[in-house]
């Protein structure tokens, strides 16, 4: 017989082909599997669909990454890396000027060349005890003393005739958090002890009083006048010239020495003097160029996996090929690469400043050709790569201006009051937003981001004359592709949408499936019990007719 089993939801499956040698559960399969074909289908479809997901998703991510460091050099960035700042160190009379001192400077710091002498370095007080025998055996002093740096707080050390010198050095360093003095002891002979005092800061002199009793006297600190008996080394401020001007610093860091500029003292300069050069940060440009390169070439790797066949002409890896999008891309990208830039009259590619392709269109970078143009010619560079906007007027500052703003020429209208304040301005027939002397581009315009200010007393037609740097056009070249509403990821949410309608149309054949199954399940366990009904009836009807036989 077969074996019947009841889910819990009811669902009756047979198990084996019972008496009737009639196998079920193969037909059952053969049926539900012909309803699968076309849910099996479909995840074919699925799979190819989802991989070109992948390839779209891939090359949205590279050609991103390409507009994003192309922005980095683009008027359009928030933190601009031509406004960073970097400070250059010479001198012909100083043999290493990095010995001396070391600068830091931030987006404050204007650009400026500076002659620096640094005349004395500031240092601690510090003065000695005489030399004691031990460290560890009681001094037999009692008395107290008191010790401070500078104007600050003092504290007051009691000694008892049990301490030794290592217990009075443990206790002036317990207290140093408010006094500022620090103890260390020092071996000066094969057995003997100084006890050193320093004050925490450079530019500090120590206090020190014997306050009950004279246990600093004692020890050598102090001299019989109250004097220090052994001074090591004075408190000194720092003294330096830039320029000529004499400045003081209790401290060898100084912070700020000119606006965005601070210098760190590690040496006098000896009489010679450095020049110290506040400039754009070059190195941070070049590491921003060369940025822009590779990401080209991630990109440029991707195309061309997605544009080549194998040698049997198959399309295995390119999942991509024969996309127009694609070629759009790429044409978009290429172009811009290949556009040349004006500059003071001069016109100027890739290939002036050491960029150029190899022989698989990947670009490659000459860092000594680089090199020499920043620091040459770096405005050429700049204004190579960043948007540039003049004002046609000197009473028309041009503040701030949107990046992929069109290269061309655009006429600013200005109309006063009659109290000389601004009344009204338009760009090219766009009405301008005023405050004050300011003029803005309104939000959700095309000059959103602009910020004029007009200086002038009267009314006025100003014109902008706004030229296209490279990165400027490729961040905007590339916007239609690589922003979140734009065609690569409008093609990946329409791929995203077809998964989805044919995912739901496979789990609609699937569940149509199940239920068939259940449905033959059943089917197949009434024509199976029938079976063997009837093979049983068979059986006893043999079992009488051979009776009846017997008699």
């Amino acid at each position: 017989m077969s074996t019947t089993v009841t889910s819990a939801s009811g669902t009756t499956y047979i198990s084996g082909s019972g008496t009737s040698g009639f196998d079920s559960s193969a037909l059952i399969e053969a049926a539900v599997e012909a309803k699968m074909a076309a849910a099996y289908r479909i995840d074919d479809q699925v799979d190819v669909l989802e991989t070109e997901v992948t390839g779209w998703e891939t090359m949205l991510s590279d050609l991103t990454a390409v507009s994003d460091a192309a922005e980095a050099l683009s008027g359009a960035a928030d933190d601009s890396v031509w406004d960073d700042r970097a400070a250059y160190l010479s001198s012909s009379t100083v043999s290493d000027p990095d010995d001396v001192l070391a600068v830091t400077v931030d987006e404050d710091a204007a650009l400026g060349i500076y002659t620096v002498e640094v005349k004395q370095l500031a240092t601690s007080h510090k003065v000695a005890s005489s030399e004691q025998s031990s460290k560890t055996e009681a001094l037999g002093l009692s008395g107290s003393f008191t010790l401070t740096e500078g104007d600050g707080t003092a504290a007051t050390i009691s000694v008892t005739e049990d301490m030794t010198l290592a217990d009075i050095a443990d206790a002036i360093n317990d207290a140093s958090s408010t006094t500022g003095v620090t103890a260390t002891l020092m071996k000066t002979s094969d057995s003997g002890y100084t006890l050193v005092l320093a004050s925490a800061d450079t530019g500090q002199s120590i206090t020190a009083t014997d306050t009950d009793g004279s246990v600093l006297e004692s020890l050598g600190i102090l001299a019989s006048d109250d004097g220090f008996a052994n001074e090591l080394q004075a408190a000194q401020d720092a003294i330096i010239t830039i320029d000529g001007v004499t400045i003081t610093s209790s401290s060898n860091d100084i912070e700020d020495v000119m606006p965005g500029v601070s210098l760190s003292l590690y040496d006098d300069s000896a009489g010679g003097t450095i020049t110290l050069e506040v400039g754009q940060d070059l190195d941070g440009v070049a590491d921003a160029i060369t940025a822009l390169v590779d990401a080209y070439n991630t990109y440029r790797e991707f195309a061309i996996l997605n544009q080549t066949t194998d040698e049997n002409g198959a399309v295995d890896d390119a999942v991509l090929f024969g996309e127009s999008l694609l070629r759009s891309a790429n044409s978009a990208l290429y172009d811009i690469l290949g556009m040349s830039v004006e500059v003071d009259g001069t016109t100027y590619t890739l290939a002036d400043l050491g960029i150029s392709y190899d022989d698989d269109n990947y670009l490659e970078v000459d860092d000594d050709t680089l090199e020499e143009m920043l620091i040459q010619h770096a405005d050429v560079v700049q204004a190579f790569f960043e948007q540039s906007v003049v004002s046609s007027s000197s009473d028309l500052y041009v503040a701030e201006t949107p990046g992929g703003l069109a290269a061309g020429t655009y006429a600013v209208e200005i109309t006063l009051n009659a109290d000389g304040t601004l009344a009204s301005a338009s760009i090219d027939g766009v009405a301008l937003e005023v405050s004050n002397k300011t003029i803005t581009g309104a939000d959700g315009t095309d000059y959103e981001g602009l910020r004029l200010v007009y200086t002038g007393s009267t009314d006025a037609t100003v014109t902008l004359t706004v030229e296209a740097g490279l990165a400027d056009s490729m961040a905007a070249g590339l916007a239609d592709y690589v922003d979140d509403d734009g065609r690569i990821q409008d093609r990946i949410d329409s791929l995203n949408d077809t998964i989805d309608d044919k995912q739901e149309r496979r789990d609609l054949i699937a569940e149509r499936a199940e239920d068939y199954e259940a449905y033959l399940t059943e089917y197949y366990a009434r024509i199976e019990v029938a079976m063997e009904a009837a093979e049983t009836n068979l059986a006893l009807v043999k079992a009488l007719f051979n009776t009846d036989d017997d008699d």
